[in-house]
């Protein structure tokens, strides 16, 4: 099976890329493996393993490993798919907020220090001045949205005293044996030694049980990619013959004379053709053109009414398929796409849910680094905890109106009596209040009316606020001539 865009066709156009589906394939990594390497040459790369594992029939089988070039290449050179991964990235790679949990103010502040130190060398990339830990989680984004994997391996200092770096492997270096998952890992891509569950990281998009490698997402949109790329192909071919204004010249048939035969006809007819032609043929740009009134000149093609094409609709169905096998939608990566603000904001929430789940990866990831550097320094009653600032939520004003109304819905049980304070509190997503009888000082000391009318009055001004804006969207809309659609009302 050809695999897009590694055809032979491309390469031979001038493609910068090599055919895949062609090359042979290397048997030899799935044929045991006898070669060993010593423990110096192997220790600073995976943890003092020397334990080479013979690949064979004993190891799950890994379907995307001959698919990495093709996943580096498209995220590259396709517009989509770059866009896609883009978009992840920096949907997950957030600002970062750092916290040091348990133990003295001595230690926090000792533990402090040894993450700040760790952060100046832990970035793959020494060049990048002030980059630290934010530029490995960066790294981590990119590949698990690029490749759909991602694996390295913690470099300790040989008294382990430190955490000297980590280093980024190859994902697609990495087996697994069938029964105890165990992971093995190759600095060649032949000899495979089994990895040191202490210093060693690997996770993958998708992964289960019964695939541990995961899945990248472009394997669910490469065909459809292929679709679009031939689709854009015909559009630059069909756009360069029908979207440039041609002339049209239409010479009327002479009449057969009386006494003449069908050869003379036929002679003189072609003669009379073939003068036109080279008139017209040597036409200037600026020259005008006389003939009797059996000719007829016109102008084909270069206005939007001549093609009566659909190319705008048949590739936005493969942008949105394509858009789909990212788990993305069509606003989020600039398409424009009709729909409502409900259900945008059901969409937002939904990227926001996901990108919560690849952010937990990364939080772990960052805090099993630092929490090792700790270990090392002999700081064991100092945990850090790292949290990523959530992208900006549009709707954020009406879930603070929404927060306020359950907090005082809350607030009415609990004078009412039909709920206890901590039972209020607990509602409200707390272990316990904090001061439970603060409640009922406020009730003491503080008009009850007072508040609500203040509430009123600003959910009045915000109610003002909604509708000029409404307004003057729909203003807007009608000078642009776009239409708005209404979810409640189903108007335009």
């Amino acid at each position: 099976m050809a695999l897009w865009p590694f055809s032979k066709k491309d390469r031979k156009s001038g493609g910068v890329t090599p055919q895949l589906a062609n090359r042979p394939y290397n048997k030899r990594i799935n044929q045991f493996v006898k070669t060993k390497v010593s423990g110096n040459e192997f220790r600073d790369w995976a943890g003092k393993s020397t334990v080479s594992i013979a690949l064979g029939s004993n190891v799950l089988a890994d379907y995307s490993r001959a698919y990495k070039f093709f996943f580096q290449t498209v995220s590259r050179y396709y517009p989509m798919a770059a866009a896609a991964v883009w978009t992840w990235v920096n949907l997950c790679g957030t600002r970062q907020k750092l916290k040091f949990l348990g133990g003295t103010e001595n230690e926090r502040n000792k533990a402090k220090t040894v993450v700040s130190e760790l952060d100046e060398r832990i970035s793959p990339f020494p060049f990048v001045q002030g980059g630290g830990m934010d530029v490995l989680l960066g790294q981590f984004f990119h590949y698990l949205f690029t490749y759909g994997r991602f694996s390295g391996n913690l470099e300790l200092s040989r008294d382990l005293s430190r955490v000297e770096e980590f280093n980024i492997g190859d994902p697609f270096w990495v087996r697994f044996t069938k029964k105890e998952r165990e992971a093995y890992s190759s600095p060649n891509g032949t000899d495979y030694f089994k990895t040191n569950p202490h210093t060693f990281f690997f996770y993958a998009l998708d992964m289960d049980w019964e695939n541990p490698y995961g899945c990248a997402m472009i394997e669910s949109a490469w065909s459809l990619m292929q679709m679009a790329d031939n689709m854009l192909k015909d559009l630059t071919a069909s756009s360069a013959n029908a979207g440039v204004p041609r002339m049209h010249i239409k010479i009327k048939q002479p009449q057969m004379m009386e006494d003449e035969n069908g050869e003379d006809y036929n002679n003189r007819a072609a003669t009379y053709f073939d003068s036109y032609v080279d008139k017209f043929s040597d036409i200037a740009p600026d020259d005008n053109f006389y003939s009797w009134d059996d000719i007829s000149i016109g102008v084909v093609g270069g206005h939007p009414g001549a093609s009566g094409f659909v190319w705008r609709m048949n590739r936005q169905i493969l942008d949105e398929e394509i858009i789909a096998g990212f788990h993305l939608f069509p606003w989020i990566v600039g398409k424009s796409t009709q729909t409502t603000k409900n259900w945008v904001r059901s969409q937002f929430d939904l990227i926001m849910s996901q990108v919560e789940t690849i952010q937990k990866i990364g939080k772990r990831f960052a805090e099993w680094i630092r929490n090792t550097e700790l270990a090392l320094k002999g700081i064991t009653t100092v945990k850090t905890h790292q949290t990523f600032e959530p992208v900006r939520d549009p709707a954020r004003k009406d879930i603070a109106i929404a927060e306020r109304f359950e907090i005082s819905n809350v607030e009415s049980k609990v004078k009412d009596g039909f709920i206890s304070v901590d039972d209020g509190a607990r509602e409200l997503g707390y272990d316990k209040a904090h001061d439970p009888k603060l409640i009922l000082k406020k009730e003491d000391s503080n008009d009850p009316g007072h508040k609500d009318d203040k509430t009123d009055e600003m959910l009045e001004r915000m109610e003002n606020m909604e509708e000029m804006i409404e307004s003057l969207t729909h203003a807007g809309a009608a000078s642009t001539g776009c239409p708005i659609k209404e979810r409640e009302t189903g108007k335009e």
